[in-house]
């Protein structure tokens, strides 16, 4: 079986916002990686975070018209890792060894993706919505959770713990019973759709109100997720979760809403506080769950019809890293 980050190498995973990255070179981590990255001319690139030369962090440097420029003896390295430049002695020719190992790197719906292996095993996630216009976005500072990215996604599939875990929020205690619903298996990943009583936010002090929502779960593997809300009393929104790992029992969340533009002046602030408060929840669970790293079976654990779309999500990941078809059980 191919470990974790040889598993995952070949995916996209955002590594930071894209606000995040303004002239320096921005320090970002992936599946045990150390990296660096920065803006060029033509886009953004990223490669190993230490220089060739004598080991200096390279986050500390400078980006100039020749590339990435290390603040220690400013040697400094282009696009695609081989260095350009050596200050000290610029009529001698550069060592070929004088050189960082370069990844794929690419900008979009304002975040930065990072493929650690040459070529993607699969696209983006397909999100148009976020690049025609329709819709505004607000997001929520990074998640730094220490346990696993699979873990985070499943968690925010779970249909079974939304009135249990998420009381006081939007959670409805007395809604315990999950309808039945189908999963689709998609060729990116896994959808489906339930329905929900959630409890609105109060408003003016008055007591929250049932507002029946339509939750649409469509799962992008390996650790993307996109929910729409759609209440009846009000606009719907959809949230997106991107896990970014770190190793195999920690990773990083870039979290952010997209919503309709009419609601600018309202909905933002109200998304931070409602969403870090629920997430908060989560975290809770999620960081206490054993193990941290994400289950390669389903053996020690006991399942229910209830928890079909994290076992689906879950089968998916298992084949992924194993690269064979995994059945779940079935459920009790």
């Amino acid at each position: 079986m191919r470990s974790y980050k040889e598993a995952f190498s070949a995916y996209w995973h955002p590594v930071a916002f894209a606000h995040e990255l303004k002239e320096r070179p921005l320090a970002a981590r992936l599946l045990e990686t150390e990296l660096v990255v920065w803006r060029t001319g033509t886009g953004v690139a990223a490669t190993q975070r230490y220089c060739a030369h004598r080991g200096a962090d390279l986050c500390g440097g400078h980006v100039t018209g020749e590339g990435l420029r290390c603040g220690f003896h400013g040697w400094t390295y282009g696009q695609d890792g081989r260095c350009v430049q050596v200050p000290s002695q610029p009529a001698v020719p550069i060592p070929a060894r004088a050189a960082l190992s370069s990844y794929q790197a690419v900008e979009r719906y304002g975040l930065i993706w990072v493929c650690l292996a040459p070529q993607p095993a699969a696209p983006l996630p397909e999100w148009p919505e976020l690049e025609d216009g329709s819709v505004a976005t607000v997001s929520l500072p990074r998640l730094d959770w220490n346990t696993s990215a699979g873990r985070l996604i499943e968690i925010v599939l779970d249909v079974a713990h939304l009135s249990w875990v998420h009381d006081g929020t939007f959670g409805n205690p007395q809604q315990q019973e999950v309808a039945p619903y189908e999963v689709e298996r998609k060729p990116h990943g896994v959808r489906a759709q339930i329905s929900y009583p959630a409890l609105a936010p109060s408003i003016g002090g008055a007591p929250p109100k049932v507002d029946r929502t339509t939750l649409t779960y469509d799962v992008f593997l390996p650790f993307a997720a996109r929910l729409t809300f759609k209440p009846t009393v009000f606009y719907a929104h959809t949230v997106y979760a991107i896990a970014s790992p770190w190793s195999e029992e920690k990773m990083q969340c870039f979290y952010f809403s997209s919503y309709h533009p009419r609601l600018r002046n309202h909905f933002p602030d109200m998304f931070v506080k409602s969403e870090l408060a629920i997430l908060e929840q989560d975290r809770l669970v999620a960081e206490a769950q054993r193990p941290l790293a994400h289950p390669l079976d389903f053996t020690s654990e006991v399942h229910v019809r209830a928890d079909r779309l994290p076992l689906e999500y879950r089968r998916a990941l298992i084949a992924l890293r194993t690269g064979q078809a995994v059945e779940p059980p079935t459920p009790d």
